[in-house]
């Protein structure tokens, strides 16, 4: 009898195989394949369900239960109903169409045969396309699985609730007013799903704009039903005190860091400077969507790095300095703000698509409401456009002319901001997308000038 359950895959939930055989014997359940306590406890949970379920416990016979892959250690809280419905099918107790066995069996088991869904199910398991869960009965009702609620009665239902309404945006950032640079800002971070950098004078609002920016990231897939505490993409931010232990996450058992807690979500790196420099040149690979790799003694885990960063910095100790302004008075000595600002290396910055020197005094009249329908209006245009937005005949001339100098991935940006300003005028004179000049133009203003402000430095 060969049956599916799930496993604890460091913070993932990962579907395994349950064999189940019997042999003369006394009657306990053996397993194998380095289960922990909690799966070797379940065989009193199992027995008892059974029992005050009506049904009878094998009396003659040991079982024994074998969880592949058998190398690993296993740990896992819904495996008993996986095995207690492989007895009752191995003893025939049930008919065999009442359990499909492509289905992935995982749920708690009550001593009175109550079934309840495991709380890590909906926020550990990501579940493949075309595979269905048997579970229990739970509270909150997020996802549709197969529930069976006892033992006893065996009714085995599909809860089919409408999810389209599951996710609820943040108001955060809708209720907010902004000015028009700032609102051109969180429209690109929401478009293009590039990196964003703010810098400029302290207690301009960076923090705050990029707080506001969770509100206009696109929609979880529906997969991702249950996933987050909030029903909404998660917004980590870390202090920047925080250890590079604790940001990678690793430690004896492989804990989970913040950049796994973010995965699919906003990381907003606040006071980027003031973080420890190894943190941040870790970052250059996770940032360009490479596979992170934690290896800690035997145990090794791979982070699959999906996520969005918005870093606010002042660019000196003083916070006054930003390269938009000539005469600024500053405290400390020019040596000092000058190796405050080359803790900024080229690489990490060149991972950045997007920059914005923010402004003290600047007039808010755009509501984040307004910046909202916009950025659906392009995403809208983007899903009935068929293939990527090309550039015009007159702009395919002038880019070797004009951006030959740069590099591919500063290029890549450039190309991913105009064919945004592309979709959007597309969407408004319902005509098909191309990337003029104009939008090129528009798109130097974020993804060249900033940078080539900021790599001037003090000098």
């Amino acid at each position: 009898m060969k049956l599916k359950s799930l496993i604890e895959n460091g913070r993932q939930l990962e579907i395994a195989d349950v064999e189940i055989e019997f042999i003369p014997g006394i009657p306990q359940i053996h397993f194998l394949g380095l289960p922990d306590r909690i799966i070797k406890e379940s065989f009193y949970r199992i027995k008892s369900a059974l029992k005050s379920s009506g049904y009878k416990f094998p009396l003659t016979q040991q079982m024994i239960v074998n969880i592949k892959p058998s190398h690993l250690r296993k740990s896992s809280r819904g495996v008993e109903l996986a095995v207690a419905l492989g007895i009752l099918l191995k003893t025939k107790q049930i008919a065999p169409d009442k359990i499909n066995l492509n289905w992935v069996l995982y749920g708690e088991l009550g001593l009175d045969g109550s079934v309840y869904e495991p709380t890590d199910l909906s926020t550990q398991f990501l579940r493949p396309p075309g595979v269905d869960v048997l579970t229990g009965w739970s509270k909150e009702i997020k996802n549709n699985y197969f529930r069976l609620h006892e033992l006893k009665t065996f009714e085995v239902y599909q809860n089919l609730s409408p999810q389209k309404d599951f996710f609820k945006r943040p108001e955060l950032g809708l209720k907010k007013l902004y000015s028009k640079q700032e609102a051109e800002f969180l429209f690109l971070v929401a478009t293009t799903g590039l990196h964003g950098l703010l810098a400029g004078d302290s207690g301009a609002g960076k923090s705050t704009l990029a707080k506001s920016a969770i509100s206009f990231l696109s929609e979880p897939q529906s997969e991702q039903i249950g996933r987050w505490k909030h029903n909404w993409r998660p917004v980590i931010m870390p202090h920047p005190s925080i250890t590079a232990a604790a940001f990678l996450g690793g430690g004896g058992n492989l804990y989970q860091g913040e950049i796994e807690r973010v995965e699919n979500g906003l990381l907003i790196l606040d006071e980027l400077l003031e973080f420890d420099t190894q943190i941040v040149e870790t970052l250059r690979g996770p940032m360009t969507g490479e596979t992170l790799r934690l290896v800690r003694g035997s145990e090794e885990r791979e982070i699959q790095c999906n996520f969005q960063v918005i870093a606010t910095s002042n660019l000196c100790q003083c916070g006054k300095w930003t390269p938009l302004k000539d005469d600024v008075s500053c405290r400390y000595s020019r040596t000092k703000c000058t190796r405050y600002l080359e803790r900024l290396s080229g690489p990490f910055v060149d991972r950045f698509g997007l920059m914005m020197f923010t402004h003290q005094k600047v007039q808010r009249t755009i509501a984040g409401d307004q910046i909202l329908k916009r950025v659906e209006k392009v995403r809208q245009r983007r899903s009935i456009q068929q293939g990527d937005v090309l550039p015009s005949a007159a702009s395919q001339k002038v880019i070797p002319e004009f951006y030959g100098d740069f590099s591919t991935r500063r290029l890549n940006f450039l190309t991913q901001v105009a064919s945004v300003f592309a979709l959007e005028r597309a969407a408004e004179s319902s005509s098909a997308p191309q990337i003029e000049i104009k939008d090129y133009n528009r798109a130097e203003e974020w993804v060249i000038t900033p940078f080539r402000q900021l790599e001037k430095g003090m000098s």
